[in-house]
Parts: C-alpha cells; structure tokens; sequence
C-alpha cells in the first residue's frame, strides 16, 4: 500500500484513469544514484500501479523509469482486492504488471484493468514470458511486454504505451463527440419550439422538423415534396414574382400571413437564409407563431416592472413612475412624497418558521399596503421587506403623516400564520419633493435615510428627512466601522447596577449592562450602539461576550469571599433567534464555574410574541438547566396574559416609562398596580425600574412590588466599585435613608 511520501501531479489527465474522490498521496521511488539522475527540471511526473508480489522487483522497475527521465510515484499491490481498490481510489498513469504471482497472475489483473479503465497502459513485465502467453496478454488489451533481463526496453515500451492510450482516447473522444453532434443537433432541430424548414430554388419543400404538426396541423412526411406555398400565403401574381418575392425576403425578420392545414390562417414570423449545397442553392427557414412571442415579451415585461411575489411594481417601475410624478408636479402647487417601509426584525419569521411563511407575510402586508392609500397612489416593493409609497398631490406634510400612520396601523393588525398570530411593526422614513431634493434619486436617497432614523428611534414609527440625517448617516458609518473592532481592541467594559429588596433593602443581585469605552471618543451610549449591532448581526458575539464576562465576574466574586448574587444579562432578539444559544449558555457555565440559579436571562416581551411557539420551547430548555428567566420591559409591547402564562417565566419587570410619573399619572399607577396583581397572580416576581426617588419607592413598597432597581439606589457602576458598594453592606448604612419611610397603608 501507499507509504509516506510526496504527491506528484502526475501526466496530463488525458492519460489517467478517472477515480472516485481520491486525496491519497503516492510514495516517491528511491532515488537512482546522483551520476544518472537526469535534470531534476526535465523529469516527467509518472503515477505508476505495480502489480508484483516482489518489492525488490518494482524497485528495479522504478529505478529504470528514473533512469529514463521519468519522476515515478508508485503503489505495489499484489492481489485482486488490492487492485481493485487502488484503481478506484486513485489516478493512474500507467499500470507495470508481474506475470507470475502466487496468488494472482498478469493476465488476471490486465482482466481487472481494462473494463474498468481502458485507456489506462497495461504493461507486462516477467522473467520468462511466453510467445503464445504474450499474444495472448496483447489481444487482451496489454500495450506491451518486457523480460526483467532487458529492463532497457522499458522506457521505451511506457512512452510508446503512453502516445498510443492518448491517441486511442483522441480517436474514441472525437468518435464520441460526432456522435454527440449529430445526435445533440437532431435533437436540437426535432425539439424546437418553432418550425424549421429547407426548401429548394423552386419552393419543394425537402425537410421539415416536427413542430410543424404543433404549428400548422401538417405531419412531416405531408410536407415534402409539397411546395411552401401551402403553408406561406404569398401575392399571387407569377411564378416570376413569387420567387422575386421570396428572394427579396431572403435573412429578414418578416411577419407573414400563414394557413394551417385545415385552411385557417393567422400571423407568423419568418426568417428565410439562402446555403449552398452540392452546387445547388436551397433555403432554410424559420418559422414562429407571433402569438407565442408577443405572449412572452409581454411576460418578460411583467417580470422587468412587476414583484413576481406581490405583483406590485419593483424598482424599476416605481422609478419610472416617480420622475413622471416630479415632472407633472413642477406644472403645479402640489408636492410629491415618498415613504420608505422597512419591516422590523423581519428576518426572525424567515430564521424561525421558513421562507415560505415569509412570503405570505409579505403578500398579507402588500395588500394592506394597497387598502390603506388611495388608487392615484403607488405601492411599490423594492425586494426584501422593503417597500415604498409614491403620494402624487401631498398638499401639505401632515397628508404623508397621516398616510405613514395609517400604513403603520395596517401593518399592526396580528398576521393569522401556521394558526398562530404574529404582530408585525415597520419604520418609515419620509421625503418630499420639491423639498428634500430635486431628483428621484435623491428622494429615494433621503427618504431610505429618514427610514434608518425612524429605526433608531425604537422602529414601529415614521421619520421625516432633514438634511442633518446626512451627517448623521456619516456619522453612523464610522460608528459601525469603529464597532467591528472594538471587541477586538477590548474597548467592552460592564457595568453592574444594583437590584434592592423592597422589603429589607438588601441588595439581591445586579443586571450587568453593556459599555463601550471608545479610546478617542470616550464613553459612547448603549441607545447609539446597540441598535446599530443589532442591524449589524454583531450583536451575536457582543452578547456571547457580555454573558461570558458576567458570569465569570460573579464566579470571582464569589471565590474571594463576597455573597453569592444573581447577575441578569439581557439577551437581544438576534441572539435569542441564534440555534447555538442553549449551547452557548451550557459552555459558559461549565467554562466559569457558575451556578446556574445566580445566572438570569432578560428578554422583551415584544420578542417572545414574534414566535411564540419558538420561544415557548427555547424558554423551557433554558429553564430546565436551572437559571432564572425575566420578561424586562413589560407593558411596552404586545403581549397578553394568555401568552405570558405559557413561558416559564420567573420575574417580571415593569419598564421605567411607567414608573417615571408615578404616582402623579393616573394612568401609569393604574397599569402598574395591574401588572403587579398580575403577576403576583401568578407567582410572578416583580421588579420595577427606573427608581429614582423616594415618591416612586414608597408607592412600589406600598403596593408589594418585590424588587427594584435605579438611580435611587445606585447608578451602574464599574465592576470595582460595585464591589465597594457591598463591602459597606455591614455597617447598616447602605440605603437606610431610602427605607426610613413608612410604608404606606
């Protein structure tokens, strides 16, 4: 078998026997003394398949090639099996083959060589082979022999074995390819959709392929000897004229009157070219049905201006449309808008369910596009979930603001999908004409930047274009180029907020929140960044590494001595929609020690309600490994009570825009007592957030809200000065100001 060794490249792949998927190096031949070594420059890469039970007999053999200018690479193989396998799993050039084997003889293995690989050389080598047995081996397909007492001859007898396989596969492949031709060509002309005709100097029609039976009702056979005429209805004046007229639209494009057999006539294209043949000169036409044609330019139409999927105009159209539309509005008092809809997080239906599901959302979204503006406007989808509003007369600004709320509420209504309902929210940017630009492509420009600001204002809103969008685009593209590097350059640092019992004021645990510490910039806000990775998809190793810090500081902690406390990690929609997110939370507990119940994952509702069913299964699979789930931001989006009792949720936590005009806003203190009844009802933990003063600690220990965290007790704060907050925790000074209220009755 193969021995270690270095691959040669072997001859041309002409000469090689074609094997499955083989990689298996071949071993070098021992080197012949340095005296008869030719150029090193001059040897020829030779692969070579000895058949021979004697090793010391194919050394002799490859020191000949060596001697003979050739670079041999060689295999040995001395039985049926093994030569079976090597010809399957490897690339030949040139096969050299004892005679007289114990178990396996030359004839036996030139049986197995030549119907497997016939133009691989087959070349006996013996000590004593017979007349009768080597006319016998060449009738079965040797190339030549060669006595082991005259191995002078084999250098010879391979290149002529060599030339001979690469002329014999020269003859067969080009055997091959005229049989391909006139088999492909046939098979072209018999197939063809239209009629292919030859006809000779008088009109006799001599052949016709077969779709003139499709065409014109006329078998082939019909046909010939018959003149054109019968299918060609021509001015009837004189054979004179009627060979003036067909010469005269000899290589046009023409479209002609044409009858089917049964007499009925209608329009075909013609196109007639003139050859010449054994002297002779003939015809040869084509003939097609102008109804096909005019049937698929109209299709090609249809696809060049039209969404295959929604069956609204596409780009090209809409532009089209829209400098018709500045046209017309520069003749009058009226503006033109353009609103750019972008769907939020839409590629989650896509990862979670399939694409199928994705296009019947955006189907169900088109046609609510369509009934939400009038007939005069124009929805257009750009690809993706992308699409795009041409307003014609906007009178005034508010028009295009009513229209995006109307297109915002639209697209709000539940999606019923695989008898589940999911909801749906978009961001639009909006761009005016004359205003914002003066050409189409700027509008589009600046209304698809005005989208992107909406998207940073939290999506599911519309934006107006102002020319500061620009700078701020800018800006942004240098923000994403500094954020693909900042993980690498270590410029992520977390910081720790403190969460307090409402009921002792003993700190319960932290939420580690994400910074990012730029080098010339300096501190730049989670509100700028995180979105921007989220769009980015960076947001998946970003929050990979928030986890992996988190948990490792808390395992720290916990070895120098300090209490054992629960770290929350938020994890984004783009990482709650990854497949490796249970794995890689299992990793990261293993990696740092952490137990899991001091690890608490925080996810928004709104993400939750994307796929319920996706998060139901996820949730529980992370709940089964023994860490604490939190719905955070609750009451912001659109989750119902049904929905939350499904998930194995621990905590939940009220967003700090309800606790902020507490208990001043009548209605933020109504929504918070539910929430915390809710809950409770439940057996639901509540954290509210956001505490920043005394009024809002009184009303939350009021009404048994269990945890908070905020400003009241503590800003985030770096990891060391978290770290000094509970050192103090002993002296019973820590939040004893906070707490001296009583709790109201």
């Amino acid at each position: 078998m193969l021995k270690p060794g270095t691959e040669t490249s072997g001859i041309a792949a002409g000469r090689r026997c074609e094997a499955a998927n083989s990689t298996e190096k071949f071993v070098a031949s021992p080197a012949v003394p340095a005296l008869r070594d030719p150029p090193a420059a001059a040897r020829v890469p030779l692969r070579v398949l000895c058949v021979d039970d004697c090793a010391d007999d194919v050394a002799l053999v490859t020191e000949a090639l060596g001697d003979g200018g050739y670079a041999p690479a060689h295999e040995r193989v001395c039985t049926r099996a093994d030569l079976i396998s090597a010809l399957e799993h490897q690339r030949w050039d040139i096969v050299i083959s004892d005679y007289a084997m114990p178990q396996f003889d030359g004839l036996q293995a030139l049986a197995v060589v030549a119907p497997r690989c016939p133009d691989l050389p087959f070349i006996l080598v013996s000590g004593a082979i017979g007349e009768e047995t080597a006319v016998l081996a060449m009738k079965s397909g040797a190339h030549d022999y060669v006595l082991k007492g005259d191995l002078a001859r084999l250098v010879p007898a391979v290149r002529r074995s060599l030339a001979d396989a690469d002329t014999r596969r020269a003859r067969r492949l080009a055997e091959a390819n005229l049989r391909s031709s006139e088999t492909l060509l046939n098979s072209i002309v018999n197939t063809a959709a239209d009629v292919i005709i030859v006809i000779d100097e008088t009109g006799m029609i001599e052949f016709v392929n077969a779709a003139v039976e499709r065409l014109f009702g006329w078998k082939p056979l019909e046909l010939i000897g018959r003149n054109v005429d019968c299918l060609i209805l021509m001015n009837r004046r004189s054979p004179r004229d009627d060979a003036q007229h067909k010469v005269r639209i000899m290589g046009l494009n023409r479209e002609l009157r044409v009858q089917r057999k049964d007499g009925s006539a209608f329009p075909a294209e013609l196109t007639l070219s003139e050859m010449r043949v054994d002297g002779r000169t003939k015809y040869t036409g084509i003939l097609r049905d102008v109804g096909d044609r005019k049937r698929a330019e109209e299709r090609i139409r249809q696809l060049a201006h039209y969404d295959d999927l929604t069956g609204l105009p596409n780009r090209v159209l809409f532009s089209q449309l829209l400098e018709q539309a500045l046209s017309e509005s520069k003749f009058s008092n009226k503006q033109v808008a353009v609103l750019f809809i972008d769907l939020d997080r839409f590629k989650l239906i896509n990862d979670t369910l399939s694409h199928d599901s994705g296009d019947k959302v955006l189907q169900i979204v088109a046609k609510r596009l369509t009934e939400s503006v009038p007939r005069r406007d124009t929805i257009a989808r750009f690809g993706g979930d992308e699409f795009v509003v041409l307003m014609r007369d906007c009178s005034v600004p508010t028009d295009a603001a009513d229209t995006a709320q109307k297109l915002l509420s639209a697209i709000a209504r539940p999606v019923p999908l695989e008898e589940q309902e999911f909801h749906l929210t978009a961001s639009i940017g909006i761009a005016t004409f004359p205003n914002d630009g003066q050409s189409a492509q700027t509008i589009m420009k600046n209304a698809d930047v005005a989208m992107y600001r909406a998207k940073e204002h939290g999506k599911n809103n519309y934006q107006f274009y102002s020319s500061q969008m620009n700078l701020h685009s800018f800006e942004r593209l240098v923000l994403e180029r500094f954020l693909r590097r900042a993980l690498e350059q270590e410029e992520f640092q977390l910081y720790y907020q403190p969460k307090i019992d409402l009921v002792t004021g003993c700190v319960t645990g932290m939420e580690a929140l994400l910074r990012w510490i730029h080098p010339g910039m300096g501190m730049i806000s989670p509100v700028k960044f995180i979105p921007l990775a989220e769009e980015t998809g960076l947001i998946v190793p970003i929050g990979a590494w928030v986890l992996r810090t988190a948990c490792a500081q808390i395992r720290a902690w916990q070895l120098q001595g300090l209490p054992a406390l629960r770290v929350a990690v938020n994890i984004s929609a783009r990482q709650f929609a990854h497949d490796d997110l249970h794995a890689d939370i299992v990793r990261v507990l293993q990696e740092t020690g952490l137990a899991p119940e001091l690890l608490e994952l925080e996810i928004t509702e709104s993400l939750t309600m994307e796929n319920p069913e996706h998060a139901a299964a996820l949730l529980k699979k992370l709940k089964a490994l023994g860490i604490r789930l939190a719905i955070d931001d609750f009451g912001t989006g659109y989750s119902s009570l049904g929905y939350l009792k499904r998930f194995p949720i621990d905590n939940v936590k009220i967003d700090r825009s309800f606790i902020q005009d507490i208990p001043d806003d009548e209605d933020d203190v109504a929504i918070t007592q539910a929430v915390i009844a809710m809950a409770h009802s439940l057996r639901l933990k509540v954290i509210a957030e956001g505490v920043e003063t005394a009024e809002h600690l009184a009303f939350l220990r009021t009404h048994g809200c269990d945890e908070a965290q905020g400003y009241l007790f503590g800003a985030p704060m770096p990891a060391e000065d978290f770290v000094k907050l509970m050192l103090r925790r002993d002296d019973g000074s820590m939040f004893r100001a906070a707490f001296a209220a009583p709790v109201l009755s």
